[in-house]
Parts: structure tokens; C-alpha cells; sequence
């Protein structure tokens, strides 16, 4: 009898661990499928982080202008920079290059909010056209704009082409003749410029030779034109970054020599006044009171004449 019960439970003990070692498998399963789902969840969490973490400021005060071999036969070159960008929300200004200086540019304001890597804008542009860019940030140092016209203005001249077009950064390599002043170009911080580089050249492709002066990032991309009043054929002397009219920001003292060779010097004195919005003005009325004075010799007769000029209220 005792033989009979033992035997039964052996056999009871055996139907048990058995049905222990069926369930272990269906438990693993669970448990790497749950493992999985929440991997799957991260890497699509992960993404999306990854898309909403994009650097737009690597767009900001570029000029953006068409690429040459994609867009030449686009009709009007356009060209566009977008000038302060906060919370998703850009504004921005695209110029359309007119024919001839009898046909000055044509340029829009045009604001918009980024959405997925993309910006519908409205513009009316200053010969009463009116319409849509849609402006889709693509990778560093690329950017596509759709340009489409909802009301064309009376005056065709300059007026915006209307269809896709891809665009890069203006950079210095794109500046036909341009030749580096070295000597006379530094790194420098400008205010909320940030760090940047003030170039100083000259464009030798033609016979006058004018000298240029820009604001470019690390990698050559233009900034800033100054678009310098200044004679041909002058030699850059020295240039001094200073905040001479007391207000914060750093202004730019530049001097030039004007002299023919073997007649001497003949320096010529220019500065540009940093506005709050970070762009540059020059008073031409300014620096002919000063060349006139003679106070243009150096940085410091300049400075000094500027010292003067602001305590007296002027």
C-alpha cells in the first residue's frame, strides 16, 4: 500500500514540474517582447527628439542665393537672408536683383513659423507683387525655396520667378576677383553678431579695383557687405574695432591710402556705426569732416577726432 501512494506521488510531482517547464518559455516571450516594444518606443522617442532638436541658427544672416548650375536659366536671381529666428517664428527678406541701376531691386519682408524642417510664408514685395515662399531647411549649408505668385504687380521688371529652387550660403570663393587683404582681416566678437571674422579685399577682375570689406563665418560665408564709399585702387592701412559712440556697441574704423605711387600718403579715414539691429551705418558728411580736419593719420587721430565730436553733442 505505502508502494502504491509513493508511486502516485512521483507521478503527481513529475505532471507538475512538467507543467512548470511549459509556462517558462511563454514568460520569456512576454518579457522580450516587452523589452523590445520599449526599445522600439526610445529609438522613436529618440527621433523625434532628434527633429526637434535642429540648430536653425545655422541659417541665421546668411545670404542665401540660388546654386549657379541648378537655377541659371531661372529668369531673376533672387537671393534671401533670414535675420532673426526665436521660438520657431523667423523673419527674414529676399532681394530680386534688378537688370540695371535704372531698375533698383526688388525686396519683400516676409515672416513665418517653422513647421517640420519648413516655413510657409506670405510676401508683398516693393513693386506690388504679391505671394508664397515656402522656404524647407535641407542639410547644413543647403536650403529650398518655393516661390509662388498670387498677384503680380503692373511692373515686371524684377519680379520674382516662381517655381522651386535650391540655394547655398554667398561665400567668398563666389566673389568674382576677390582677393584677400590678410593683414587686414581679423577674428573678432561683434556684439550679437557673435564671433566672426571682418574681412577686408579687393575685386581685381576688372580694371578699377575697388577694396571691400565683409563680416563672414568660419567656413567664408558672407555675412555682411559693407559696401564701402571709398575710391579705387586704395591700400588698406589699418582697421580698429571700437564702440566710439558710447552706446555698447562696437563700431569699425577703417583707413585707407588713396596715393598714387610715388606721391606720398595719402590717408582717407571711414567708420561705420553699429546699429541695435546689428547692421552698419556710415556717415559720409562724418568722414569728410574728418579727412578735411586731418584728424585721419592713425586709429588714434580718428579716435580722438570721434571723442571730440560726441562730447560736443553733434
Amino acid at each position: 500500500m505505502k508502494s502504491k501512494i509513493l508511486l502516485a506521488l512521483i507521478i503527481i510531482g513529475s505532471m507538475f514540474l512538467a507543467g512548470c517547464g511549459k509556462t517558462a518559455p511563454a514568460d520569456n516571450l512576454q518579457q522580450q517582447e516587452e523589452q523590445s516594444s520599449g526599445a522600439a518606443a526610445q529609438e522613436s522617442v529618440s527621433a523625434s527628439s532628434a527633429e526637434t532638436a535642429i540648430d536653425y541658427t545655422q541659417y541665421l544672416k546668411k545670404t542665401w542665393v540660388m546654386k549657379k548650375e541648378a537655377d541659371n536659366s531661372a529668369g531673376n536671381a533672387v537671393s534671401f537672408t533670414i535675420s532673426n529666428l526665436e521660438k520657431g517664428k523667423l523673419k527674414a527678406e529676399f532681394i530680386v536683383v534688378g537688370p540695371a541701376p535704372s531698375h533698383p531691386n526688388n525686396i519683400a519682408d516676409f515672416e513665418g513659423t517653422i513647421i517640420n524642417g519648413t516655413a510657409e510664408c506670405q510676401f508683398n514685395d516693393s513693386r506690388g507683387n504679391q505671394g508664397i515662399i515656402k522656404l524647407s531647411f535641407k542639410a547644413k549649408n543647403e536650403m529650398e525655396a518655393s516661390i509662388k505668385l498670387t498677384d503680380q504687380g503692373e511692373d515686371s521688371i524684377a519680379r520674382p520667378p516662381a517655381g522651386t529652387f535650391q540655394f547655398v550660403p554667398y561665400n567668398l570663393k563666389d566673389v568674382e576677383g576677390f582677393s584677400l587683404i590678410e593683414d587686414q582681416s581679423f577674428p573678432v566678437d561683434l556684439n550679437s553678431w557673435g564671433k566672426v571674422k571682418f574681412v577686408s579685399g579687393k575685386l581685381t577682375a576688372g580694371s578699377h579695383i575697388p577694396v571691400v570689406f565683409y563680416l563672414t563665418d568660419q567656413d567664408g560665408n558672407i555675412l555682411y557687405n559693407f559696401k564701402a564709399a571709398l575710391p579705387y585702387m586704395v591700400d588698406v592701412k589699418a582697421v580698429s574695432f571700437d564702440d566710439v559712440s558710447n552706446d555698447g556697441l562696437t563700431d569699425i574704423i577703417i583707413i585707407v591710402d588713396d596715393a598714387y605711387p610715388g606721391q606720398g600718403n595719402n590717408p582717407l579715414a571711414t567708420v561705420y556705426f553699429q546699429k541695435a539691429d546689428g547692421s552698419f551705418e556710415n556717415d559720409l558728411k562724418l568722414d569728410q569732416e574728418i579727412n578735411a580736419s586731418g584728424s585721419n593719420k592713425d586709429i588714434k587721430a580718428v579716435r580722438s577726432y570721434l571723442a571730440q565730436y560726441h562730447a560736443s553733442g553733434l
